[in-house]
């Protein structure tokens, strides 16, 4: 199964990529949670609280409360329709076996962003379709999430969601107990001011040295953080996302806007991730932060691409791929970076 992110930026793709949501098929769904409650739409009340005169963009214009109890917990949701996920010029397209694209016609009002009521520091990213929710709650304490049950389920019921807590969770490297197996931390862990510690125990052992060594080093710390000092230009890495036929079967349920809709969720999703995040390289720089990302354009591989003899493709029938072959299979991709 295969989901390609393409940005200006390969740098923001990969971060995409490491940040998609880890319920990929129904086999793993009971190693992958400590605990899930099963959610009918039935028990979901929805009503709309305001809705202008006229047709209006505006993001107040439509105001919608959602309410529903699961995983022992009443939520009371006020929410409206957001499109800020979403490039000015987004289009979608399902691609055949043969690579002819069609234009794919989406209701860009039934993606919702809001907050959960009575909760001031809370933030609530949605997508609703007739009754089935996929949504996001985030509270100072704890983060939920609810998806359609169908696509980690097989035997649920029609318009039933699996509702899950982020801390439950069990992670890669948390198999057997609270920490990582042996007392180690996952690849890529470094303790936050390292770095800083490091200069520090340099700068009380350099008695010795002459004293315009430690002029060179406090130059050096200057322009370190003189480099990272600034107010970005651009905030917005515009993404290019691309769904193999096995993506759009088994996560999109053989529906071609079934598929679209979850891919700007789950971007979604990490675009608030994100633009919340406050990026310095110093604990003594203000830092900045609204970095993010747009969707400018969806395709989805409706059927295995038919090949001519000997050619290889991403999309092709194939049960398994060597990761080289796959990466240079997808870096030929017709389509240029957008």
């Amino acid at each position: 199964m295969t989901t390609i992110f393409r940005g200006f930026h390969g740098n923001c793709a990969l971060l995409v990529i490491l940040l998609i949501i880890f319920l990929q098929n129904a086999s793993t769904l009971h190693r992958t949670l400590r605990h899930y409650e099963v959610l009918r739409s039935e028990d979901c009340r929805h009503k709309i609280v305001k809705r202008g005169i006229k047709q209006s963009s505006h993001p107040y214009n439509v105001i919608k409360e959602v309410e529903f109890k699961t995983l022992g917990k009443n939520f009371r949701l006020i929410l409206h329709p957001h499109r800020e996920v979403l490039h000015s010029k987004f289009k979608a397209y399902n691609v055949d076996g043969d690579g002819n694209e069609t234009v794919v016609h989406l209701d860009h009002d039934s993606f919702f962003t809001g907050r959960v009521f009575g909760e001031l520091e809370s933030s609530v990213r949605a997508h609703i379709d007739d009754g089935l929710m996929t949504m996001s709650i985030h509270l100072p304490d704890e983060t939920y999430h609810i998806e359609p049950s169908w696509r980690h389920l097989p035997r649920s019921a029609e318009k039933t969601m699996v509702a899950y807590r982020v801390s439950d969770v069990k992670l890669n490297w948390n198999k057997h107990g609270n920490g990582p197996p042996g007392g180690q931390m996952p690849c890529g862990y470094i303790k936050e001011g390292l770095e800083l510690e490091i200069d520090d125990m340099a700068d009380s052992n350099m008695d010795g040295h002459l004293h315009h060594e430690n002029d060179i080093t406090k130059s050096r710390r200057k322009r370190q953080a003189d480099q990272y000092e600034y107010t970005p230009t651009k905030t917005r890495c515009p993404l290019l996302l691309v769904a193999d036929y096995r993506f759009f079967q088994e996560m999109g349920g053989g529906n071609t806007k079934t598929t679209i809709n979850y891919l700007i969720s789950l971007i979604d999703r990490v675009h608030k991730i994100y633009n919340d995040t406050v990026w310095q390289d110093r604990t003594d720089q203000e830092g900045f932060k609204g970095m993010g990302f747009v969707i400018k354009k969806i395709v989805v591989h409706s059927e295995p691409t038919r090949l001519r003899g000997g050619e290889a493709h991403y999309n092709m029938i194939r049960e398994k791929w060597d990761v080289r072959n796959l990466l240079e299979s997808i870096s030929k991709m017709a389509t240029p970076c957008i």
